[in-house]
């Protein structure tokens, strides 16, 4: 559209330079306001382009960033439901450790608290939407500064942090399986289990297993930080929670 402008007013003024009728005056009055106008078209038209390009990226960073709200809360909720299976494994190593050979135990009891020497719980990021947003090149469209900073340490560093504490826990929960694995005679025999598990190593492994305050710390923080990036989304386009 500017182009056609372009060319009109350019048309326009030599008409007006190769006028005779026109007096030299006239014709510097009437050049410099088809300059102008050349001017204002182009100037225009780059503004409109900007605008509407503005416009489209930033379409492009609110369905992201409804998307990502969702992908957090989800994060959310899972490490919430995490931290309270942590919770129920601290209850059930801190039994075995208990273990005494000179005391007496129930075999019920062992038994079920067994079956959690095979269970593991980890969380399963939603990062795929983060990562093919950041490859684009596009992260730098949003806006709002603190925003922006508070989603790429969420993704590069908290759940960094979570997922290294998580495999610290499972590492010493493969060393548990492993010594039962190689000591037990029968791992269908509670007794024989119990032997085991009450040896100075057994009890070493088992108390290592029994949540430090760093995993609930990082599980925390994670819980923390993605409520806050939700909130911050929610303020951003006016939602409700």
């Amino acid at each position: 559209m500017a182009e056609l402008e372009v060319i009109k007013h350019t048309k326009k003024m030599h008409e007006i330079a190769t006028n005779e009728k026109h007096s030299t005056f006239k014709k510097i009055k009437e050049i410099g306001l088809e300059i102008f106008i050349i001017v204002f078209a182009v100037s225009l038209s780059i503004w409109l382009h900007g605008w509407s390009e503005h416009r489209h990226e930033q379409e492009q960073v609110k369905k992201f960033l409804l998307g990502l709200k969702s992908d957090i809360q989800s994060d959310v909720d899972d490490s919430k439901a995490i931290i309270k299976q942590y919770q129920e494994f601290g209850k059930v190593y801190t039994a075995l450790n208990n273990l005494d050979k000179n005391k007496p135990y129930d075999q019920e009891n062992l038994k079920k608290q067994l079956a959690y020497i095979n269970t593991n719980v980890y969380l399963r990021p939603k990062i795929y939407r983060f990562n093919g947003f950041v490859s684009s090149g596009r992260i730098g469209n949003i806006e709002n500064d603190s925003l922006s900073l508070n989603i790429l340490k969420f993704y590069q560093e908290t759940i960094s942090e979570v997922s290294s504490s998580e495999s610290g826990w499972m590492s010493n929960q493969k060393k548990l399986q492993n010594y039962l694995e190689e000591n037990v005679n029968n791992p269908e025999s509670i007794p024989d289990n119990w032997s085991v598990l009450t040896t100075p190593k057994g009890k070493q492994l088992t108390k290592n297993l029994i949540p430090w305050n760093q995993i609930y710390e990082r599980y925390n923080n994670l819980v923390k930080s993605g409520e806050t990036i939700v909130k911050q989304i929610n303020e951003e386009y006016d939602l409700k929670e």
